[in-house]
């Protein structure tokens, strides 16, 4: 079944990335939608399975199956066959086949998939053919904001390290640029990614999506469970030891 996502991006795919040209690596969704005003509007995204759980079942609260939110920014930065910007949106990381993980490193994509056909990113995601994370790690963060930039340098690159190997992923939304109150674009996200070591998902959100999930704090993290995509655990300000633990358990439960 396709799933058609409905939720305000900023976007601005016909210039922005027809401008970045060539670096695009990943397949382009079909765009239904009127030409984007100043790169931002309402468009409908039409993707193919696994369906992301039912809109009845979101919200932005602990418990409840986070929104299927979309972005425009770097799925990888370091990785050259990722140069350039990709959309993402949270269906891509949907995983009710988590436990399958360990299965899926040792046989590969194409062989999991085939046993586990959504227990891998499908065609269209910037990771295709890679194992699906087991736990997302959210976050919404700001070029002004000093304990930002502090998370972005100290804590999230060996954090990313430790779990990427265990079947976490991240996702970092910059909501603001240099100035509080003022959209973060993609000249402030390439300055970020060439600033810091960021390996995991970078995106802008100048419509303050994910800032929804969190109290009014910059950085806020928040844990999505990938195998329903429920919000487990939310905090205002950079991960602790405790914010880790909780992390863990949530891999540990998809075995």
């Amino acid at each position: 079944m396709a799933r058609t996502l409905r939720t305000s991006v900023a976007l601005a795919l016909t210039a922005t990335l027809g401008a970045l040209g060539a670096g695009c690596t990943t397949q382009e969704p079909d765009v239904v939608a009127d030409e984007f005003a100043d790169g931002q509007g309402q468009g409908e995204l039409a993707y193919s399975e696994p369906a992301y759980p039912t809109e009845a079942a979101w919200g932005i609260e602990v418990g409840q199956v986070v929104p299927n939110f979309a972005f425009v920014g770097y799925a990888n930065s370091k990785d050259p066959a990722l140069a350039g910007l990709q959309l993402v949106e949270l269906a891509d990381f949907y995983n009710p086949d988590g436990y399958a993980y360990e299965a899926c490193v040792k046989a590969g994509g194409a062989a999991c998939a085939a046993d586990y056909p959504d227990a891998v990113y499908p065609e269209y995601s910037p990771w295709k053919g890679q194992p699906k994370p087991r736990a997302l790690s959210v976050g919404v963060s700001a070029v002004w904001c000093g304990p930002c930039n502090q998370e972005a340098k100290s804590i999230l690159p060996g954090e990313y390290t430790k779990y990427k190997a265990l079947g976490g992923q991240f996702l970092i939304a910059l909501v603001d640029g240099p100035e509080p109150g003022v959209a973060a674009n993609f000249t402030d996200i390439t300055n970020w990614k060439n600033k810091y070591t960021v390996e995991y998902g970078l995106m802008t959100d100048p419509t303050g999506q994910l800032s929804q999930l969190f109290p009014p704090s910059l950085p806020s993290n928040g844990i999505v469970r990938t195998s329903d995509m429920t919000i487990v655990h939310v905090i205002a300000g950079a991960p602790e030891a405790s914010y880790w633990s909780k992390f863990e358990a949530v891999l540990a439960s998809a075995n």
